[in-house]
């Protein structure tokens, strides 16, 4: 059960201090990925935990936490009503994940 959310969080960190490093050490093009990357990671976080085996349920309160650092870091880091937009969107893709993955589970087969 935890190893999937330790995977995510473990990445997660690895991502946001590269960015730090690349910022700081001028790397624009290497800090966009890595931005690129730590976005594709927050907007999918239950489903991304879904591939990693796990339950995509356990991403669904992380999110809000994430979505709001995530608008903070494009406001930059500055109170902005685009941090709600981050906050929203997160949190409307992580219900369509959980509201999809619920609804692609495979018939079982019954022996008679």
């Amino acid at each position: 059960m935890w190893v999937p959310i330790l995977i995510y969080g473990f990445t997660l960190a690895i991502l946001f201090v590269a960015h730090i490093i690349a910022a700081a050490n001028g790397f624009d093009l290497i800090f966009i990925i890595i931005a690129s990357m730590i976005t594709i990671q927050t907007l999918f976080a239950g489903l991304i935990l879904h591939l990693l085996k796990g339950n995509a349920k356990h991403a669904r309160f992380p999110v809000i936490g994430l979505g709001a650092a995530l608008g903070w870091a494009y406001a930059d880091m500055q109170f902005s009503w685009s941090i709600l937009f981050w906050v929203l969107l997160v949190m409307i893709i992580q219900y369509g994940t959980e509201k999809g993955l619920k609804y692609n589970k495979h018939a079982q087969r019954d022996n008679g």
